[in-house]
């Protein structure tokens, strides 16, 4: 199979109380079936993007699976999870209009031309990871491409494929394609680094204490510097023409109006983590 579905409407126990609540009043035709479900949709989810989406017990769990589903529930949506096995795929298969939503998306003007955006709903932060053994000094010399340390013109970073990295990285990356790997999965790019057969890992800083903390194969090895690579808002991609003007402007005052509770579940995984959250 090319993919992994996994199809929902509402967190299991919000659903279980709901359809219970409701069941008398279906029968006596005092509220309309469509009344559960206005409209659904897929949402492309990774099985192991972790602590943002991933396989827990059979369904999908995270930081990003959190969010997306107290917005969509807000709205009285529901929806199905696709897992594709890269975020390129994801993003092929969003152009054949299989896919209506993607999470954690970053705005470029070539993905604004086949997507609508919705207003950001969080903070993401790529953070440049190493062996243990690395010491940074404390002064950090500029490289060719400003903005980027001399000490990646020297060396190999592993970045995962398909992601945004931001303008000077990607002007870096030009000038020295021979100093960049791309990998998919995270935890490969983590060996890499564990093994040093790479200098660098740039990574979602979350990602990577994730791994560093639950991975004995790289706790231990692998360590967060304190360079930050990019610090962006990411988006949600929206199929073109998937929701009406209305429901799209219900969408988007639906983030806004969970602003908090958005940040309170963002500061969860942090804590969770022992991380403390960058500064925005």
């Amino acid at each position: 199979m090319f993919r992994y579905i996994v199809q929902t409407c509402l967190p299991i126990k919000r659903a279980m109380f709901l359809f219970k609540l409701l069941i008398p009043l279906f029968a006596l035709g005092l509220v309309p079936l469509s009344y559960a479900c206005e409209q659904k949709i897929r949402i492309s989810a990774a099985k192991d993007w972790p602590p943002y989406s991933y396989i827990n017990n059979g369904g999908f769990s995270g930081l990003d699976i959190d969010i997306i589903e107290m917005i969509l529930s807000d709205i009285n949506l529901c929806w199905e999870y696709v897992a594709y096995p890269s975020s390129s795929r994801a993003f092929q298969e969003f152009k054949k209009d299989n896919i209506d939503l993607i999470f954690a998306a970053s705005y470029t003007s070539p993905r604004r031309g086949f997507s609508e955006f919705s207003v950001a709903y969080r903070t993401e932060f790529m953070q440049l990871f190493s062996h243990q053994d690395f010491i940074l000094a404390d002064t950090m010399e500029t490289g060719k491409t400003k903005g980027i340390p001399d000490f990646l013109e020297k060396s190999i970073t592993a970045i995962n494929r398909g992601s945004v990295y931001g303008a000077p990285f990607s002007k870096f990356k030009a000038q020295c394609p021979d100093c960049v790997v791309e990998m998919n999965a995270s935890i490969a790019r983590f060996r890499l680094l564990k093994y040093k057969r790479v200098n660098f890992v740039i990574e979602d800083l979350l990602t990577g204490a994730y791994l560093i903390k639950n991975s004995k194969e790289i706790e231990g090895h692998v360590k967060a510097t304190r360079f930050n690579v990019r610090k962006d808002p990411v988006h949600y991609m929206l199929r073109p023409g998937m929701f009406s003007e209305s429901k799209l402007q219900a969408f988007n005052l639906a983030i806004i109006k969970n602003k908090q509770n958005i940040k309170k579940i963002t500061d969860k995984y942090y804590q969770a983590l022992d991380v403390a959250k960058p500064a925005i």
